[in-house]
């Protein structure tokens, strides 16, 4: 018997699903180390740090979705200003989310912070695997 790889057994939907997750961990820890290093360490204004660092994010989240997660070989520019697009209108739902949760449901903070993010999260995903990233 062959030894069956259990990538070979998990469809490629969900193994992009579970690359763009560990991308998207490793952005929240890029966005919030240099948040910390800029606003801590190096003195920026709070507000001015964290634009810089969630930015430096999106663009580490872009070259990593990019080349691993979706493995695309479409224009850079055209996906990365798509991509841009496309996280902006995330920043809109879970804000969005997150205000409809805590303001009209009067839910936990942490259910609504969990929802917000699962909202962003599916958004993202999808509208990356196919409008950003399509195959």
């Amino acid at each position: 018997m062959e030894a069956v790889m259990v990538k070979d057994r998990v469809p490629p939907g969900i193994r992009q699903a579970a690359k763009f997750a560990i991308v998207g961990a490793l952005n929240t820890v890029v966005d919030m180390g240099l948040y910390l290093v800029l606003a801590h360490w190096v003195g920026v204004w709070p507000v001015a740090a964290k634009v810089i660092s969630y930015s430096v994010g999106v663009l580490n989240s872009f070259a990593w979705n990019r080349s691993w997660t979706f493995r695309s070989e479409a224009s850079a520019w055209k996906t990365l200003a798509l991509f841009v697009l496309v996280n902006l209108v995330a920043l809109g739902l879970n804000a969005g989310v997150m205000h409809v949760c805590l303001d009209t449901l009067a839910a936990p903070e942490l259910i609504s912070l969990a929802l917000a993010t699962g909202v962003a999260f599916l958004w993202n995903f999808a509208v990356s695997k196919l409008v950003v990233f399509r195959e």
